[in-house]
């Protein structure tokens, strides 16, 4: 072995381990679902359904979450109803559970009603969306389904 190729040897091998690090780099890594409180954030759309005597009515609806300070937050809002502040965000496996609060809508010259808890439990589904009940004073009173745009 001439001692040109024993110095070149190690800058070979550099070389070679420098250029196989983009290859082993490509490899696509395995898709794993988002199974965080964070993979929540951003818009969700669709309806809630809610019983009325022998009807039902059925309204869309509009979820924004936001990561706040504190975790996630954010604002429900139903077009002709009104807005509702999210809080108390928690996410365990594929169970989303949240609180709105809504300030009910007085009629004119009528005092502001006690802002009212509806709570929301629901099952992230493997078509991503959420599917779920809301409860009104520990009371079922709608099913919801969501999913992002």
């Amino acid at each position: 072995m001439s001692i040109r190729l024993i110095i070149a040897l190690p800058c070979m091998l550099a070389a070679g381990i420098a250029m196989a690090a983009p290859l082993t780099a490509q490899k696509p890594a395995a898709s794993k679902p988002d199974t965080t409180a964070g993979a929540l954030v951003g818009t969700w759309a669709g309806n809630v359904t809610v019983p009325f005597g022998d009807s039902t009515i059925v309204a869309p609806v509009t979820y924004v979450f936001v990561k706040g300070a504190s975790g996630l937050a954010g604002t429900a809002s139903i077009p002709g109803q009104g807005t509702g502040t999210i809080s108390n965000v928690v996410r365990t496996g594929a169970r989303v559970q949240f609180r709105v609060t809504v300030a009910p809508m007085p009629a004119p010259g009528v005092t502001a009603a006690a802002p009212r808890h509806a709570e929301h439990d629901a099952k992230l589904g493997a078509d991503g969306a959420l599917d779920g009940l809301v409860s009104l004073d520990g009371q079922p009173m709608a099913k919801f389904r969501i999913q992002k745009p």
